[in-house]
């Protein structure tokens, strides 16, 4: 029985060294722990045959790969990297049994640009998801559906057009929503609706000229809000009332009218504490390069008295999204580290240096910096080893000659005796 074991782990071993069943694929590198296949950079037109099923990272970046399959990925695959690829179609099921998946990049790949609503359904346990630059105009009704693991979703630099209603609604656990690049001219009543756990909103590079007063509500824990490089001239029934958390905003390189259309964010400016960009006028002429931040109250002598917003109705509602868990629909909100919002939940939160790569320090969200570069893929692996990233490798096999194997000798003397 003991020897048994030992010839099923020596079997099990020959698995992971070059020419075992299945050996590893021709110009990929293979290494034993974590599981790992890296192939990236190989001009690959599809996804390499023969990939060992137990893999567990698969590195298939800066490629020519045009299509994805159903069947390729094994169900052990927990980080999937496909960005800067040709990646024009994904057939129907290519994700569907990949149940350990935490992280798919399919970023930078521009000839991708349509998406089945039902892609990425199934990868419950799905932390990080990026989606920029694949020249995606729009987003169909339900592609998030059942996500409430994700915490990361980058949807930057695509040209996207609008976002409907409820498009977020299941991503009660999403921590980091990347907007920004795109070509949305407004945000809806519902369009952020189910993010209770929503930390930072990046919505700077669009053009935007119209916010619902009601856009932001329930974003209870969100902390940095960027709307800077659009086109807003006035932020009409106060939307930023409904972020209590704020604490960096951005809102420069937008054409604000300091005229009687300012005075709702001039007022909250007043009662709130939050490090923000200066805000420039634009007009009208006289106030033009004013700090809307700076404007006195007798600016505002000769406006008319603002009508009052049916503030019972806000409350009510107010009271129906606490009660309602945030609209996770029963599913665990993850409390965000180092606040006191709500009840932690029960998932636990994904390390940011895993998956968030647009790194934003505290100066950079306090002035009128340029806006942050887009993740830099050069910089996800550790110097000198850009194909295992983010953990040490053991390097096992490569698609070099075969080596003689010092386990077949083993198992030549211990299999008779078993």
């Amino acid at each position: 029985p003991a020897g048994g074991r030992l010839a099923a782990l020596l079997l099990a071993a020959l698995a992971w060294v070059p020419g075992g069943a299945p050996a590893c694929p021709a110009l990929c590198t293979c290494y034993v722990s974590p599981p790992t296949v890296s192939c990236q950079a190989n001009n690959f037109s599809s996804v390499p045959a023969g990939l060992p099923p137990g893999a567990r990272r698969l590195f298939l970046q800066n490629n020519v790969i045009g299509a994805l399959r159903a069947g390729t990925f094994g169900p052990s695959t927990v980080t999937l990297w496909l960005y800067s690829n040709n990646i024009s179609s994904i057939q129907p099921g290519t994700f569907r049994h990949l149940p350990a998946l935490e992280e798919l990049d399919l970023g930078d790949n521009p000839h991708l640009r349509v998406l089945a609503p039902d892609t990425f359904h199934g990868l419950r346990r799905l932390q990080a998801l990026h989606l920029y630059r694949c020249r995606l105009a729009s987003l169909p009704s339900g592609i998030f559906r059942g996500l409430h693991s994700l915490q990361y979703l980058y949807l930057q630099e695509n040209g996207l057009l609008y976002l409907q209603d409820d498009l977020f609604a299941d991503l009660a656990n999403l921590s980091h929503l990347f907007l920004h690049g795109n070509r949305v001219r407004a945000l809806s009543e519902g369009v952020f609706r189910g993010l209770p756990s929503l930390d930072r909103l990046l919505l700077h590079a669009n053009r935007l000229v119209a916010i619902h007063r009601r856009a932001f509500r329930g974003l209870a824990r969100l902390t940095i809000l960027y709307l800077f490089n659009n086109s807003l001239a006035a932020l009409p029934g106060d939307p930023l009332a409904a972020l209590p958390a704020l604490q960096f905003l951005r809102l420069n390189a937008n054409p604000w009218a300091c005229d009687c259309r300012a005075r709702p964010l001039w007022a909250w400016f007043r009662r709130t504490r939050v490090s923000s960009s200066p805000v420039p006028c634009a007009s009208p002429p006289h106030r033009r390069g004013t700090d809307l931040r700076h404007l006195r109250p007798r600016d505002f002598d000769a406006c008319p008295e603002e009508e009052e917003e049916d503030e019972e109705e806000d409350e009510e509602e107010g009271e129906e999204e606490d009660g309602g868990g945030g609209g996770g629909g029963g599913v665990a909100v993850m409390g965000t580290p180092g606040r006191a919002l709500g009840r932690p939940g029960t998932l636990p939160a994904a390390p940011p240096s895993a998956f968030y790569r647009d790194g934003l320090p505290p100066h950079d969200l306090r002035g009128p910096q340029p806006r942050p570069p887009p993740p830099s893929r050069d910089s996800r692996g550790p110097p000198g080893d850009a194909r295992c990233p983010q953990a040490p490798c053991a390097p096992m096999a490569a698609a070099a000659p075969c080596q003689p194997h010092v386990l077949l000798p083993l198992l030549g003397l211990l299999l008779p005796r078993l």
